[in-house]
């Protein structure tokens, strides 16, 4: 009897975002099966399109003749069946094709990786025996199948709970690492997000030390694709697996998945700037609902998203007591002011010194000595800083502005506020015995070494230290609050707790430049009161996350067009359109609408309809030169306040 296979091609074109019926040979009948990797040709096209098999139905739905599928990509079930539901869910809710799901769930084939994989010894059965000595009170609750939970991190290093180990490592990844293990002994998989490589490697080698290492499917995606397509693959087989990693590891396949950990979930490197806009929040919480698996959510401070979740039940807050750091704050006055001197210096004494600045480079900014306008980039206006290596530069196209000339006929330049590079060049002078290490995304430093070392970062770029920092001081914490931006204050919060969590247990911690009710609960460490004001605050003003922000871009005629359909929908409110920007075809313009979340899913699967139909035939050419999409959706758009 000839078999059909129900097939979903990975392609981004709305007219393939539906599943199709091929036949497959009969050489290939004994290799294809549900989630097989399969190459077809679709239509008149020469070119073959990756696809997954997901169904073997009795007959066709298609009256016509099916084409044959040409070849079975490698022998592993590629496509997991709760990973395509996943996919299948989320494509829905952000009005976007299967297809460019597909693209962020499973990597591209590579046939080397995939056969070095196969000349593995296969591992041990066996595990390791777990010491759960030091077990996170209520374990067995935060772990139960189905259970969402968020505790907020304690704010300190410890002693890392197995074996005879004397590794410190934070709090949060010793708690990750008891609950891997908890779910290895029950015979179950977890995953591990973290935002960045910093935090990866501090997972890693916690789990090394606690000798996991044999259960790790590393997706880090710092690898080269190799190694990436290799961490697929392990995560792919049938045994349990931890699964380490960032945004990627949200749709890592994991047999009998126990949990989801995540950590610092605000972070902004959990949303994806690329179709479909995904949030990494978004996509746990729907896998959490298909699987049936713990989720646990934690971090330093509380967003308002997780505050929105936990107000409305959906997750648990079992966050226990725990001491609070010590923390100070000055009035606004100098930017290093003597009290922030004061704890540079007697930390210094100590051990190694964190201060945390707002911006990288040299000068955040320049000035014209004649008139006192800011300097502007011939090309696109943007404001001109200079970077670390000393170059004048555009801050918006990054374009070198060597020899600028300020329209008043001004040569001259003053500098701006200091960024990272000359406030480590400034601290070392003041401070000449010790050692100046400037951490930022373009400086990367993941740890240091216990000693005298002045360790000058940018938020976010803070590297990890043995035991902790002696003294962590927060400067330009003015500048952060007034950055032009929803999201500001809290941003700010996060970044700052994050700092303060990387110092020794009584270690003076220093917040410059703040005054008022905040700096006051974030000397307490009050992360609650901090969150319910802001959740409060953007209830009362109708902001998310209380509701949900969409935007569409497009031109302005098939934006006035979409625009009177979302008209129809009373419990949608329209801001604009307005223009967003001028390409070579045209003027570009964004429409945003806020909606609830109850009418999400409605709303994404009307759009996806009407943006199919009007955008048919229709294509841009973006600012890159490169086709695009004639009109853009995100669903959930973070950007636009």
């Amino acid at each position: 009897m000839t078999k059909i296979a129900k097939l979903a091609i990975q392609s981004n074109l709305p007219q393939l975002d539906r599943l199709f019926d091929y036949l497959v040979p009969d050489s290939l009948v004994n290799q294809a099966e549900i989630g097989s990797r399969v190459k077809v040709i679709f239509g008149r096209s020469k070119k073959a399109l990756d696809a997954f098999i997901v169904d073997f139905p009795q007959e066709s739905e298609f009256s016509g003749r099916l084409s044959e599928i040409l070849e079975v990509v490698g022998t592993a079930q590629t496509l997991k069946p709760n990973v395509f539901k996943l996919c299948q869910q989320l494509a829905e809710r952000s009005a976007s094709t299967l297809g460019d799901v597909l693209k962020l769930a499973t990597p591209p084939h590579m046939p080397k990786a995939f056969a070095a994989h196969l000349q593995l010894a296969p591992e041990s059965e066996e595990s390791s025996s777990y010491n759960l000595a030091a077990d996170i009170e209520g374990t067995n609750a935060i772990l139960a199948g189905g259970q969402k939970s968020f505790l907020l991190a304690e704010p300190r290093q410890v002693e890392l709970g197995f074996g005879e180990s004397l590794a410190s490592v934070p709090a949060w990844v010793n708690m990750f690492v008891l609950f891997a293990a908890a779910n290895l002994a029950r015979g179950k998989s977890t995953l591990i997000l973290v935002p960045d490589y910093r935090e990866h490697e501090v997972v890693m080698e916690a789990l090394t030390r606690a000798d996991l290492a044999n259960h790790i499917a590393n997706y880090s995606q710092e690898q080269v694709k190799s190694k990436q397509y290799l961490g697929f693959l392990r995560a792919l087989e049938i045994r349990p697996r931890i699964v380490v990693g960032s945004r990627a590891a949200a749709f890592a396949p994991a047999h009998n998945l126990g949990s989801i950990l995540v950590f610092d979930e605000a972070d902004r490197s959990y949303s994806d700037q690329g179709s479909p806009y995904l949030n990494s929040r978004d996509v746990v919480l729907v896998r959490q609902s298909i699987e049936d698996c713990s989720l646990v959510f934690t971090s330093h401070s509380i967003s308002s998203d997780v505050k929105r979740l936990i107000d409305s039940g959906f997750l648990t807050d079992r966050t226990v007591q725990f001491p609070a750091p010590r923390i100070s704050n000055s009035e606004p006055g100098l930017r290093v002011d003597s009290h922030a001197y004061s704890a540079i210096k007697a930390g210094l004494e100590l051990g190694p010194v964190l201060v945390q600045v707002a911006s990288l480079g040299d000068s955040t900014a320049m000035y014209c000595k004649l008139c006192d306008e800011p300097a502007r980039c011939a090309e696109c206006q943007g404001p001109l800083w200079i970077d670390s290596s000393g170059s004048k530069k555009c801050r918006w196209c990054n374009s070198f502005q060597m020899n600028y000339r300020c329209p008043c006929g001004g040569l001259d330049l003053t500098l701006g506020r200091a960024g990272a590079t000359r406030t480590a060049a400034e601290l070392g002078r003041a401070f000449p015995s010790a050692r100046v290490i400037e951490s930022t995304g373009q400086a990367r430093t993941t740890s240091i070494n216990r000693g005298r070392t002045l360790v000058v970062a940018t938020a976010g770029a803070e590297p990890y230290v043995e035991g902790g920092y002696s003294a962590v001081v927060l400067l330009d914490a003015k500048v952060a609050l007034s950055r032009q931006n929803l999201r500001a204050q809290e941003e700010a919060v996060r970044t700052w707790s994050n700092a303060v969590a990387k110092a020794e247990p009584k270690a003076p911690c220093v917040l410059v430049g703040v005054s008022g009710e905040l700096s006051q609960l974030f000397s307490l460490w009050n992360h609650h009161k901090i969150a319910e004001n802001e959740y409060k605050s953007r209830q009362e003003l109708a902001l998310p996350p209380s509701l949900r922000l969409g935007s569409i871009t497009a031109e302005l005629s098939l934006l006035t067009e979409l625009s009177e359909i979302l008209a129809k929908e009373p419990a949608v409110v329209r801001i604009g359109p307005a223009p967003l920007e001028t390409i070579s075809t045209g003027a570009l313009w964004r429409l945003i609408f806020k909606y609830p979340y109850s009418l999400g899913l409605e709303l994404a699967k009307l759009l996806k309809v009407e943006v199919a139909r009007i955008s048919a035939g229709k294509i841009r050419t973006s600012s890159s030169g490169r086709s695009a999409r004639a009109i853009t959706v995100k669903m959930n758009d973070s950007e636009v306040v």
